[in-house]
C-alpha cells in the first residue's frame, strides 16, 4: 500500500513498508515480524529494538515507514522516546502498543504525538488491517 505524502510516498525506498518494531519482549517482537512477514504484502521488518533508546538509534539509522512503539518499556518507554524518534525520523508513522485497553491509553497516545493505537490483543488477526487504516489516515492528513 503506498499512499502520498509531503516528503515523498509511504514505502518510498521502493522496497515496501519498512517497519520498526520496538518491544520489550522478544517474543512478541518475533510474533509482529512473522505477521508483518505473513500478512504485510510488500512490507518487511527494517530494525527491532527492545527499549525506547535503542527504538531512537534504529530509527535514526533505518528511516522506517512505519514504527510499533510499546507504551511500557525499561530504559526508556514509548511515551518518552516517541518525540525522540519523531525527531530521528520525521517521515515515519508511529503507532502505539500496549496492553492497556483502548480507551484508557488512546487519548493519551494521541496528545503524544502517536499516529495511532493498536491493543497487543488485536496483535494477530487485527495488526495489518487496522496499521493499512491508520497509514492512509496518517500520509492523507500530511
Amino acid at each position: 500500500m503506498t499512499t502520498s505524502a509531503p516528503g515523498g510516498a509511504l514505502g518510498d525506498h521502493g522496497e515496501g513498508v519498512g517497519v520498526l518494531i520496538v518491544d520489550d519482549s522478544a517474543d512478541l517482537r518475533q510474533l509482529i515480524s512473522m505477521v508483518v512477514g505473513l500478512k504485510g504484502k510488500g512490507w518487511r521488518v527494517v530494525g527491532q529494538a527492545e527499549n525506547g533508546e535503542q527504538a531512537v538509534t534504529r530509527a535514526r539509522d533505518a528511516q522506517p515507514d512505519l514504527v510499533l512503539l510499546d507504551i511500557a518499556m525499561p530504559v526508556m518507554d514509548g511515551i518518552q522516546a516517541l518525540p525522540h524518534i519523531r525527531e530521528a525520523a520525521p517521515d515515519a508513522v508511529v503507532v502505539m502498543l500496549s496492553g492497556y485497553g483502548a480507551e484508557t491509553a488512546r487519548d493519551s497516545v494521541a496528545a503524544a504525538g502517536a499516529h495511532g493505537y493498536v491493543e497487543k490483543a488485536d496483535l494477530v488477526e487485527r495488526l495489518i488491517p487496522q496499521l493499512q487504516e491508520i497509514l492512509v489516515d496518517a500520509r492523507s492528513c500530511g
